[in-house]
């Protein structure tokens, strides 16, 4: 790749159109600690351009939002609008996770090393890549078996990009690219509004190869026609899809940037969302909550260009719009909340190691190029085969063997707005291995809207939280004569859920779903311990006065989760 690789230091000394310094950063910023540069001198030099993020009003302590300085409603109060959770500002494809990725099947709590079978992994309302990238990188070495990798989604966008990314990675086998390489360019593929054309070079030249074979052998075929296309690799990988014709003529289009579209009218299509002005409150009540003033600049620095990249590294090479973020729609379909790090655990992050330790976005990139490079290199070593659908979960049983996998995961399709428990289960369930042929066999639910739809039911405020509690993290400031829009309590309001008594209202949502019926009339069960994921992966693990629970607390209300994800394990019952 041309452009200097983003795993070094770069000096943050540059400026848009002008030459970077080409020396590597190894003095940090000390009042920001979101860039490094190679000398005083550079640092001198940089000052102008640096200090409207430095010194920006948001880089203090003391920042209070727009409404607060200005005494006035904030717009959420006065917004028809926000009483609307489907806005157009809210809603949007899920193009990125919103849960921490799972490595799915934890072989040596569960089978354990020795495990000789075969083993089939179904994720059946898939999302992004990142359960599967976490999973195999997570694959013990020495396993000599063959995997296969079932992944579906309804959403046709998201089928495309996994297909792509999935095939830049195995494709990658036979580049004269290093592992390096190609890790840095699935995380801007799969992260970045904008990519070097060194990277679209790469889609074009080898995976864009690849689709458009297949789209001339179907040309005769009619547009509705379901169509199926198995890649085979040099290391005996392979890659299998059943699409539509006319999505195999879609999926050509996502290597290609939309005609017409220049990287300065792709940038004022993103920021319209990610920086309308009319939710400029609602951007200020999030960036309140973040755990420092750097985290505060460097989510608003992604806003501002869409990259995911180390807070001072030169953006000059990357001035090509991602064809599988804007395709042929020209429009920015993520929503405004969206956020690179919503799919992997916030506290991993934080502790990756990063030349300026200020820098969430950063760390968040040499996090996902370690787990990708690991990703490749597991690939390379195992037998695996994948099998791409773009279907409703509900036609999977008609079009999947019955009694093969040994995890089967699926997403929050079982919250009662989706499917709901007993239907996924009802549809799902037989695919999984019977507990004679694999004791270890799960079936991973998450519940994401659970805990919610009871609190709501339940309590005169619709939540519960600990006011008590969330003041041991959180001190108020209030002035002498606050108002319901202070800042503090408005940031008291948003915490309660990372509070709240979570246990209580799910064990009551278990019994209004009647959970113990299902399982009985189904031939399932819950897991009573779980073996594989967190039941409660992104509720507080430390308590109020332990080292780190303060830090842990702001995290996670900085964050998109909630501390109200809920994972299930089931197995079935003979």
């Amino acid at each position: 790749m041309s452009e200097p690789s983003v795993t070094l230091p770069a000096c943050a000394n540059w400026t848009p159109g002008s030459a970077p310094c080409e020396k590597l950063g190894n003095k940090v910023c000390t009042s920001c600690k979101l860039v490094v540069y190679c000398s005083a001198d550079c640092q001198k030099a940089h000052w102008l351009e640096h200090k409207t993020y430095c010194k920006s009003p948001m880089s203090k302590d003391k920042w209070r939002p727009a409404w607060h300085c200005e005494r006035r409603q904030p717009t959420w109060e006065t917004d028809a609008a926000a009483s609307n959770p489907h806005n157009a500002f809210r809603s949007g494809k899920y193009l990125w996770g919103n849960t921490p990725a799972l490595d799915v099947l934890k072989l040596e709590r569960n089978e354990g090393l020795d495990y000789a079978d075969d083993i089939a992994l179904l994720f059946a309302a898939s999302g992004d890549l990142r359960h599967v990238v976490k999973t195999i990188a997570d694959i013990p070495e020495g396993m000599t078996q063959q995997f296969r990798v079932t992944m579906n989604d309804l959403e046709f966008d998201v089928v495309a990009r996994n297909v792509i990314l999935l095939l830049l990675a195995l494709t990658a086998q036979d580049s004269a690219n290093t592992p390096s390489d190609i890790a840095e360019a699935l995380i801007h593929v799969w992260y970045s509004a904008s990519i070097p054309s060194s990277v679209l070079s790469l889609l074009q030249d080898r995976v864009k190869p690849l689709i458009v074979e297949q789209c001339s052998r179907i040309a005769d075929k009619p547009p509705n026609a379901v169509l199926a296309k198995t890649w085979e690799f040099s290391a005996g990988q392979t890659l299998h899809l059943e699409l539509k014709k006319s999505d195999w003529l879609r999926l050509r289009e996502f290597c290609d940037v939309p005609d017409g579209m220049t990287p300065g009218n792709a940038a004022q299509i993103r920021t319209a969302v990610t920086l309308a002005p009319e939710r400029a409150d609602y951007r200020d009540r999030w960036y309140y909550k973040e755990a420092s003033p750097s985290m505060r600049i460097a989510k608003q620095r992604f806003r501002e260009d869409g990259l995911l990249l180390p807070f001072g590294h030169p953006r000059g090479a990357f001035d090509v719009p991602n064809p599988t973020l804007f395709s042929s729609s020209k429009s920015w379909v993520i929503g405004e909340q969206a956020d690179p790090s919503a799919g992997w655990p916030t506290m991993d992050v934080k502790q990756t190691s990063s030349p300026a330790p200020g820098d969430w976005y950063g760390k968040l990139f040499f996090f996902l190029h370690k787990m990708l490079e690991k990703f490749l290199g597991r690939l390379k070593e195992i037998q695996v085969t994948f099998d791409l659908h773009n279907v409703d979960a509900k036609e999977l049983p008609r079009n999947l063997e019955q009694g093969i996998y040994s995890r089967i995961e699926v997403a929050n399709i079982c919250d009662s707005e989706y499917l709901g428990i007993r239907n996924t289960l009802s549809l799902l369930s037989p695919l999984l291995q019977l507990p004679r042929h694999n004791p270890h066999a799960t079936f991973i639910t998450t519940f994401l809207n659970a805990v919610k739809e009871v609190a709501k039911k339940e309590d005169s405020d619709g939540e519960t939280g600990d006011n008590k509690r969330i003041t041991k993290y959180l001190p108020l400031q209030l002035s002498l004569s606050p108002s319901i829009h202070d800042p503090d309590l408005v940031r008291m309001w948003d915490a309660r859920d990372s509070v709240a008594d979570v246990d209580k209202h799910f064990e009551r949502y278990m019994v209004c779903h009647g959970f113990k019926q299902i399982s009985a009339g189904l031939n399932v069960e819950m897991k009573k311990v779980h073996t594989v994921v967190e039941k409660w992966p992104t509720r507080l693990k430390l308590q109020p006065g332990e080292k780190g629970d303060k830090d842990e607390f702001l995290m996670l209300l900085g964050s998109t989760f909630t501390a109200t994800e809920r994972h299930v394990e089931w197995r079935r019952v003979e």
